[in-house]
């Protein structure tokens, strides 16, 4: 069975499209990848995950439009339709993506600088403040023979009238050697 000339005009237009909606797939990872910075192996488990979307549209572009046959010019086009998105409106897109990105990431900055910096700092001080604490109250526990020998009260001073009675009865022991040895 035979494909027309517009019907082959009317696939290659549509494979051009399938390029540059696969062309808007490949911004929104670029977008993710200006707002987010990503490690390496990331970068390469996002460009497989493309790569097999694009494979897979691919193929089932092939399935529907030509009943499965490979015609060189479905690729031309999809990649012709890849390389004008790229190239124009996806320019268009990222710059506009990086202003955007730019400015809400200003606005976190703010926001994170007011209301949770402040906390954060609090929180350290806090932290700072109750390690202390927990580091007396640890070496009070690790040395209990030493603290536990800590009265609270001096001795001296338990019995406060014990020093009065002693007092007196030296001043009448004194007055009594003073009595045997005069008479």
């Amino acid at each position: 069975m035979e494909i027309t000339v517009a019907g082959q005009t009317w696939i290659f237009l549509m494979s051009v499209a399938l390029g540059a909606a696969l062309g808007v797939l490949y911004d929104v990872f670029r977008i993710v990848r200006i707002a987010v910075r990503t490690p390496p192996a990331v970068v390469l488990v996002e460009d497989l995950a493309f790569s097999i979307v694009c494979t897979t549209a691919t193929f089932l572009f092939l399935i529907g439009a030509d009943k499965g046959q490979l015609r060189m010019f479905l690729l031309i086009g999809e990649a012709s339709g890849f390389a004008l998105y790229y190239c124009t409106v996806g320019t268009l897109i990222i710059g506009a993506a990086r202003g955007i990105i730019a400015v809400v990431k200003r606005i976190c900055t703010f926001f994170w600088k007011l209301l949770v910096s402040p906390i954060l700092r609090f929180l350290e001080k806090f932290g700072l403040l109750t390690g202390k604490i927990a580091k007396q109250l640890a070496n009070c526990l690790k040395h209990p023979a030493e603290n536990s020998n800590l009265p609270l009260k001096k001795h001296s001073g338990i019995l406060y009238n014990l020093r009065n009675r002693l007092h007196r009865c030296g001043q009448r022991k004194k007055k009594e050697k003073q009595e045997h040895t005069g008479s």
